[in-house]
Order: structure tokens, then sequence, then C-alpha cells
């Protein structure tokens, strides 16, 4: 999965669709997230940030990263080919 070039995202969290012209605010877990998206970073890599860094178990962490990616997904936000594919 990779984030659309028309997406901007700022380093406060605001991400703007160019395309769209969609704007969304993000909290600081979530900019944590979509940076480690844009750097490509594979889901396994991601999880153990997440598991590390903040007070979530596994089940959950990969529940709200599918649920998450499914909703960049549906704003245009990232482009991916396969839509099983959340990497």
């Amino acid at each position: 999965m990779k984030i659309a070039p028309e997406v901007k995202i700022s380093d406060n969290g605001f991400v703007f669709n160019q395309k769209t012209g969609d704007s969304f605010s993000l909290n600081p877990s979530g900019l944590e997230l979509i940076r480690m998206i844009a750097e490509e970073k594979e889901l396994d890599e991601i999880k153990d940030v997440f598991l590390t860094k903040y007070d979530v178990d596994d089940l959950s962490f990969e529940k709200d990263f599918y649920e998450f990616c499914t909703l960049l997904k549906h704003h245009q936000i990232t482009v991916q080919g396969n839509p099983l594919d959340f990497n």
C-alpha cells in the first residue's frame, strides 16, 4: 500500500487530498501510523512498534490497523493494486 502522490500530510496530522479536496485530522497515533505506511514499512514492523509503545494487544492492533487502512483506501488516501494487500 502506498500513499497517493496527491495526498499531503502535515507534521501536526492534517491530511489533504488534492485530488478530491477532502481533508482529515489525525491524532498522534494515527499520524505515526500513516507515516509508517508512507515509508512502506511492513505490517510486522508497524505492529511491533505499536505493541511496544502503546497499551494494545495483538488482535486489537490488527483489527484497528485493517479498519484504518480500509478508511484510507475509501477516502483515496492510498493506492493499492491488490485489494487484499494491506502492506
